[in-house]
């Protein structure tokens, strides 16, 4: 099903947004609707695509860099040579 939109304001909104974000137009309105939908407390099948990765960064940075007493460079634990090789 298509849905139309008449409306010149949306239309130009949409298309800023995605160029900005080097995304399709329907990838825009698709998230914009997912989080109106989180904030309104309608079910939607997914959260959005910002949340998703927000999520997934906010895992990432809780996990530690390194051991502290762990004075090796990351190629020595990694197990480089000198010339990049194992």
């Amino acid at each position: 099903m298509a849905i139309v939109i008449d409306d010149v304001e949306i239309e130009r909104l949409a298309q800023s947004i995605a160029a900005a974000e080097g995304v399709p137009v329907a990838e825009v309105v698709r998230e914009s609707l997912l989080s109106l939908a989180g904030l309104r407390g309608v079910p939607a099948a997914r959260r959005p695509l910002r949340e998703r990765l927000a999520a997934l960064a906010r895992e990432v940075d809780a996990v530690p860099a390194r051991i502290p007493a762990d004075k090796r460079s990351d190629d020595e634990i990694l197990g480089y040579g000198e010339h990049g090789t194992w």
